[in-house]
């Protein structure tokens, strides 16, 4: 039995669009939308959302642990823009680790274990 190497190749220029798209689309809100006190709480769970739905995007077609991978890389590019953003507060460190969970949990969330390279 042989132990082949896993390949992970993320793709740096989607994973750095989409961290960007999903954490400043919830801002853009705000200029849209005025910020009421209904639409300010959400704005971080908007990003979370954003976060695990552009990590679905990303790590479409894909299989084996790159999607892990790649969701990992979009949830930490969010959560840092998003720190850079917003500062280094509590709710935001928190809201921060929950955005990289969300771009794992958003890249791995329904794949069937079929297409896995791994069994």
């Amino acid at each position: 039995m042989t132990i082949m190497p896993a390949t992970s190749r993320v793709p740096v220029g989607a994973v750095l669009l989409a961290g960007v798209g999903a954490q400043y689309v919830d801002d853009a809100a705000f200029f849209l939308l005025p910020p009421t006190v209904f639409l300010s709480p959400l704005s971080g769970v908007l990003a979370i959302l954003l976060t695990a739905g552009a990590a679905r995007l990303v790590t479409r077609g894909g299989g084996g642990p790159v999607v892990a991978r790649t969701g990992l890389a979009v949830g930490s590019a969010s959560a840092v823009l998003g720190l850079l953003a917003g500062g280094l507060g509590l709710v935001a460190v928190l809201l921060a680790g929950i955005t990289v969970v969300a771009g794992v949990a958003g890249a791995v969330a329904g794949r069937d274990r079929a297409s896995s390279r791994l069994d």
